[in-house]
């Protein structure tokens, strides 16, 4: 009994065939590490999202947090100003001074106080000079002397 002999064209089938078997397991191959990627990216971006999540929600606290605080410190500022305007309202002898003050931090002089707040050449050398001792009292602050105990 006589094998059959394989011819040359069954050969080249034969190794086109295997090739392109090994062919598809690589693709296979490929394609399975491919959709691990995929998985692992798709996981990846969902813990990404849902820590934008969490820190989106804590700034959005944070900033209704701040919002309230300014709110607070926004009565309490309005609260300040009313208080002061009735202070100012109650005393109304006291606003020359207080003008001739901010005139004299600002630069002015005891005669630019007499013409400007109707104040006495008295009151406005005494609040000239008050000023400028508070102001060298500012730059220079006193030292302490130290004595020695024998």
């Amino acid at each position: 009994m006589q094998l059959p002999t394989i011819g040359w064209f069954e050969l080249v089938a034969l190794l086109l065939a295997t090739l392109g078997f090994a062919l598809a397991l690589i693709c296979y191959s490929h394609l399975r590490k491919l959709k691990r990627g995929l998985v692992e990216a798709r996981q990846e971006t969902h813990l990404l999202v849902k820590a934008l999540r969490n820190e989106t929600h804590a700034m959005g606290s944070g900033a209704i947090g701040v919002g309230q605080r300014l709110v607070e410190v926004e009565k309490r500022l309005n609260s300040t100003m009313e208080r002061q305007m009735e202070f100012e309202q109650r005393d109304p002898g006291s606003l020359p001074y207080a003008y001739a003050v901010r005139l004299v931090e600002m630069g002015a002089s005891a005669e630019d106080l007499i013409n400007n707040c109707g104040l006495a050449r008295v009151e406005a050398e005494l609040i000239t000079l008050v000023h400028s001792e508070l102001k060298t009292q500012k730059e220079h602050p006193p030292q302490e002397e130290r004595y020695a105990i024998n």
